[in-house]
C-alpha cells in the first residue's frame, strides 16, 4: 500500500510539473510575441465555418481585415471559434500582429492572448502544490 501511495504521489506531482512548466512556457512565448507585437484595428470580414467537434455542430470562425503599419492588406482567421457568431459585419475590434510576419496575428482579448498559460499554470500549480500539501499532511498525521 505504501508504495501504490508513492507512486501516486510521484505521478500527480509530474504531471502538475509537467503542465506548470508548459504554461510557464505559453505564458513566456505570449510575453515575447507582445513584446515585438504592433496593434492596430481590424475589421471582421465573415467567418469561416468548420464542423466537427465532440456535438458534431458547425464552430464560426471570425476572419479579419487589417493593414500593417507597411501599408500591406492582410486577412487572419482566429483560431478560437463559437457556435454563434459575436460579430456584426464591418465591425472594428483591436487586434496585435507580429510586423516581421504579420499573418500571425492575435486578438486582444483574454481569451485569444491569456487562457493556455493561466489554465495550465493553475492546473500545474492545483496538482503540484496538492500532491505535496496532501503526501505532507499524511505523514504529519503519522
Amino acid at each position: 500500500m505504501r508504495k501504490l501511495s508513492i507512486i501516486m504521489f510521484a505521478s500527480v506531482l509530474l504531471v502538475g510539473l509537467v503542465s506548470l512548466g508548459l504554461g510557464l512556457f505559453e505564458l513566456g512565448s505570449t510575453f515575447a510575441f507582445l513584446a515585438r507585437a504592433e496593434q492596430t484595428e481590424a475589421r471582421f470580414a465573415g467567418a469561416v465555418a468548420r464542423s466537427g467537434g465532440n456535438h458534431g455542430g458547425t464552430f464560426l470562425y471570425p476572419t479579419f481585415h487589417f493593414v500593417t503599419t507597411e501599408g500591406r492588406s492582410m486577412t487572419f482567421t482566429s483560431a478560437s471559434g463559437s457556435t454563434d457568431q459575436p460579430y456584426s459585419e464591418g465591425e472594428r475590434v483591436k487586434i496585435v500582429y507580429d510586423p516581421r510576419r504579420p499573418e500571425d496575428a492575435r486578438l486582444v482579448s483574454f481569451l485569444t492572448l491569456w487562457i493556455s498559460p493561466v489554465l495550465l499554470c493553475g492546473a500545474g500549480l492545483l496538482l503540484a502544490g496538492g500532491a505535496v500539501l496532501l503526501r505532507w499532511r499524511l505523514t504529519a498525521a503519522r
